[in-house]
């Protein structure tokens, strides 16, 4: 899961939570304040210190992982020297379920859209979207509501066979 977070407060609690990324936006002295702040999951913003960009140029200079817009963004930044396993390109849940940027990493902001809604109906329904691109095959769920979310992901993983549930039970008939 990737977490946008607005401090090195908010970047610790994520982590804390389950998050295996947390966004600093294009807020570089956010991205020097979690560092400095020893929180220990890889960074997405701007700047040589981050570990995931939206930026080619620094993504092809630092070794970091890039966010691509789309399709055609990420093409680009192979041919721009990027190797395609750095490389995560944005999808909506819709595109996702139609087929989506097929071959690629996919990222899914499930919170996108939620503004608004009251906050149980929000996280049922972000929970929702997250299981269905999960099942669907996205690699990373951006949203700030990290342990539900977390939760649906760890249930659909389960589900889906690609990794063993936390506690199961057979019942005999």
């Amino acid at each position: 899961m990737l977490c946008p977070v607005s401090t090195a407060a908010e970047a610790a609690a994520a982590a804390r939570a389950g998050a295996a990324f947390v966004d600093a936006g294009e807020d570089q002295a956010l991205v020097i304040a979690i560092r400095e702040a020893g929180v220990d999951v890889p960074v997405c913003g701007p700047g040589e210190t981050a570990d995931l960009s939206r930026d080619p140029a620094t993504a092809s200079r630092t070794g970091a992982g890039l966010i691509c817009a789309d399709v055609a963004a990420a093409d680009l930044a192979i041919r721009q020297g990027i190797a395609r396993d750095r490389i995560v390109v944005r999808a909506t849940a819709r595109e996702l379920a139609d087929g989506g940027p097929a071959g690629w990493r996919v990222l899914v902001d499930v919170d996108a859209g939620l503004a608004g809604q009251p906050p149980g109906e929000a996280a049922a329904r972000a929970g929702a979207v997250a299981a269905v691109c999960a099942w669907l095959g996205a690699s990373l769920i951006r949203t700030r509501q990290v342990t539900e979310i977390g939760r649906c992901l760890d249930m659909t993983e389960s589900i889906a066979g690609r990794r063993p549930p936390a506690w199961a039970v057979r019942g005999l008939a």
